[in-house]
């Protein structure tokens, strides 16, 4: 069963087209990570399916419903998590209360079921020990570790990632890479906009390789990374593998 379907959609800024006539779907469950060169419109698609940007044309409907014509964001948003590539944390409140906040400000629980979630989701990114710490304190990787566990205290079906990594040092990459691989392991449903193609080799069901607003190839990733028949991403994974 689909729970994204995304159908002709396109996109453009001041007449600069950034999606063009983009479809395919998702499953429950399933991992797909979107790669190509920046400026391909990745990160564009996630944010319209995230309803931060709207699209021009075509339809995305998530979760049985077209999400342009939906009245609550809010109701969407506790289904729909994103991480991003800037973390996004508040600097005046520490590790906790950056997860308990949207807890009790979206879904209207008590204090303490908020704070019995948050450090339930810190212990999983392995940061039970930094709850009461401030982001500023903190390492990029960890910083990006707690957007992960307040996304996840949200409890949702679907969770977007826009490029988690790219904010990272090299040596930080690995410990949140290694939580999002953990969260494939539980089947939980992810677009990944990734530029780490050995991760997205690992963890994927599908891999979407888009260029100049298009997507020109799709398929499982040993079918992708082993076997492309596009000639551009052909010549894109050997300027990025190699």
């Amino acid at each position: 069963m689909s729970v994204i379907e995304i159908k002709n959609v396109k996109k453009s800024f001041e007449g600069n087209v950034v999606l063009s006539d983009v479809s395919f779907e998702v499953k429950k469950g399933e991992v797909v990570c979107l790669i190509g060169a920046s400026g391909s419109g990745k990160s564009t698609l996630l944010r319209c399916i995230n309803l931060l940007e709207d699209i021009d044309e075509g339809q995305i409907i998530v979760l049985g419903k077209d999400i342009e014509k939906l009245r609550n964001i809010n109701e969407y948003r506790k289904k729909v998590g994103m991480v991003f590539q800037q973390f996004n944390l508040f600097n005046n409140m520490n590790v906790l209360d950056n997860c308990m906040l949207a807890q009790i400000k979206v879904l209207k629980k008590s204090k303490e079921e908020a704070r019995q979630e948050a450090i339930r989701q810190l212990e999983k990114v392995g940061l039970a020990e930094f709850i009461h710490a401030y982001p500023s304190t903190l390492s990029g990787g960890q910083k990006q570790r707690v957007a992960i566990a307040r996304a996840l205290c949200m409890d949702p079906e679907i969770l977007l990632f826009d490029e988690p990594t790219s904010a990272l040092d090299p040596e930080m990459v690995g410990e949140v890479l290694n939580v999002i691989k953990e969260l494939a392991e539980e089947d939980m449903t992810m677009i990944i906009v990734t530029h780490e193609m050995k991760f997205a080799q690992d963890v994927s069901d599908k891999v979407i390789f888009m260029d100049d607003g298009i997507i020109l190839e799709e398929g499982m990733p040993s079918e992708i990374f082993i076997h492309p028949k596009n000639e551009r991403t052909r010549q894109f994974l050997a300027r990025i593998i190699s």
